[in-house]
């Protein structure tokens, strides 16, 4: 059918810059036209110049549709890569686990731990339980699997973290690093443009693990994913409460930042 109807425009075009040349030679050879045959060959001109003027437009159209495709999708490709690089150095500022729970060198291994405190609930857009489930110590298996985990999103394998991550958690559902293993699910699925799933990973950190440190950086991630999905009034509110909740945290000056560019 565009074959077909390509083949017409070509025609159109080739009658609509031919047709006075060819009128022209029909003056000469017949010694003049009949008025009805020149009102005739005129009405065809104007048709024809009218159909050359709809292509123009389509033309156009089209010229300007494909611009808004490639700008489109030069800003996914920037926010991707932003997201990345946010990603990037969040990682590289998170601390690094040893293969064991055990001493080493003499020494105890720095762990990340979850802090349990009693904590206002998070507003009324998330529901949280008064307390975190009980957690369970680390272990050198269940510290082994999240290092492994972990240690695929340095190196950018986003797909494969994302499995390690989800098999973590659900391995270890009670385990001191399980809020850790959520809150890193959810920033890969970020980047991977899974952004309802992402929510789900932050807002299980919340709502399993209050009081847990990667807390208030998951309320910041919530403000500003739910705010680039266009609900400006819950992305308010949960950045607002990073702000009232974590006052003095860098999550709270991040909160504060984004909450001044949202309309």
């Amino acid at each position: 059918m565009a074959s077909k109807d390509l083949k017409v425009r070509s025609f159109a075009m080739v009658l609509f810059f031919t047709a006075p040349f060819a009128l022209a030679e029909a003056q000469q050879a017949s010694g003049g036209l009949s008025p009805s045959a020149a009102a005739d060959l005129l009405f065809q001109l104007e048709t024809l110049q009218q159909e050359v003027q709809s292509l123009r437009g389509q033309l156009e159209n089209q010229g300007h549709e494909l611009k808004l495709m490639k700008e489109s999708q030069r800003d996914r490709y920037i926010d991707l890569d932003k997201r990345i690089s946010i990603l990037m150095s969040a990682s590289a500022n998170e601390p690094k686990y040893a293969s064991t729970p055990a001493q080493s060198a003499g020494r105890p291994v720095a762990a990340e731990t979850v802090v349990t405190r009693n904590v206002p609930s998070v507003s009324s857009l998330v529901s949280s339980p008064l307390a975190p489930v009980n957690l369970q110590p680390l272990t050198a298996k269940s510290q082994q699997a999240y290092n492994e985990a972990y240690n695929l999103i340095p190196q950018r394998k986003f797909d494969e973290a994302e499995v390690a991550l989800t098999k973590f958690v659900k391995d270890y559902p009670n385990n001191t690093l399980t809020g850790n293993g959520y809150y890193w699910l959810g920033e890969v699925k970020l980047v991977q443009g899974k952004s309802q799933e992402a929510i789900d990973a932050f807002s299980t950190v919340i709502k399993n693990f209050p009081g847990h440190n990667k807390e208030q950086d998951s309320l910041y991630k919530l403000g500003t994913v739910t705010d680039q999905l266009g609900d400006t009034v819950k992305a308010k509110s949960y950045l607002q409460d990073v702000i009232r909740r974590f006052p003095d945290s860098k999550a709270a000056k991040l909160a504060a930042g984004y909450l001044s560019k949202i309309k």
